[in-house]
This record gives C-alpha cells, sequence and structure tokens, in this order.
C-alpha cells in the first residue's frame, strides 16, 4: 500500500501542478484595480453608447453607406459624470467618480477650459480609453 503511494505520487504532483500553470496562463485578470474600475464604470454607462451604436447604424443602413464606416461599440466614447478634482499635471485631470478618482488625458484646449474650474464642481465629461473628448460643468 505505501509503495502504491510513493509510485504515484510525482505523478499526481506534475498534473496538479501542469492544471495549476493552465488556469494562471488562461486567466485574463489583471491587478490594476483602476483599470477594472473604469472597466466596471464604462459598463454601467454602456447603454447610452449602446444607443448611439445602433442609431448610428440604422442611420449608415438608411444613407446606403456600409456599417464599416460607422463608429463600433468600441470606438464609441463613453459618457460619464463626477467630481472635479483639479488639474494633476500638464494635460492630465482628475475626476472623482462612482469608482474612485480616475485621471485622465486632455487635449491642450480642454485643459486650458478647466484650469479656471473650481475643484468640487460637478461634470460631464466624454472619454475613449483614457482621453477626454468633451467635458462640460453639470
Amino acid at each position: 500500500m505505501k509503495n502504491k503511494i510513493v509510485k504515484y505520487l510525482p505523478i499526481t504532483a506534475i498534473i496538479l501542478l501542469l492544471a495549476m500553470i493552465g488556469t494562471a496562463c488562461g486567466s485574463n485578470n489583471t491587478n490594476n484595480s483602476a483599470e477594472n474600475s473604469s472597466v466596471n464604470a464604462s459598463a454601467t454607462d454602456s447603454s447610452t453608447a449602446d444607443n448611439n451604436t445602433a442609431s448610428t447604424d440604422s442611420a449608415a443602413a438608411n444613407n446606403g453607406s456600409s456599417a464599416d464606416e460607422t463608429v463600433t461599440q468600441e470606438d464609441a466614447p463613453v459618457v460619464m459624470s463626477g467630481v472635479f478634482n483639479g488639474v494633476v499635471g500638464d494635460k492630465t485631470i482628475e475626476i472623482e467618480t462612482g469608482v474612485g478618482s480616475l485621471s485622465y488625458q486632455v487635449s491642450s484646449e480642454i485643459a486650458d477650459k478647466v484650469s479656471k474650474w473650481e475643484k468640487g464642481i460637478n461634470v460631464k465629461f466624454e472619454y475613449k480609453e483614457d482621453t477626454i473628448t468633451t467635458i462640460d460643468k453639470e
């Protein structure tokens, strides 16, 4: 009985090791909580993006143009609101959202626009990836 356990122990250990490696390598999870929270925030506001994409697709069909020329959901900017915390760098601003404080890249025009704003005002903005495309006071 003891010989069987000793005989199959290395094989069992190798199988378990391969299963753990396969699970770890097959995982798409990241450890960047800010990125995860940004994805979660965009998922909550995706209904607006879904509506915009659907109307764009139907408009493309009515115009006779192909759907390839329209903006896909992945390319569409996400609309969010939050509290303006200020300008962090030359072209970076910080906004407090429902998922925490997030920093976004902005163009020089938007940086000039928001540099005059006071901290703590409510804002509504559109962003794509980590860059704000439009921002206004609420």
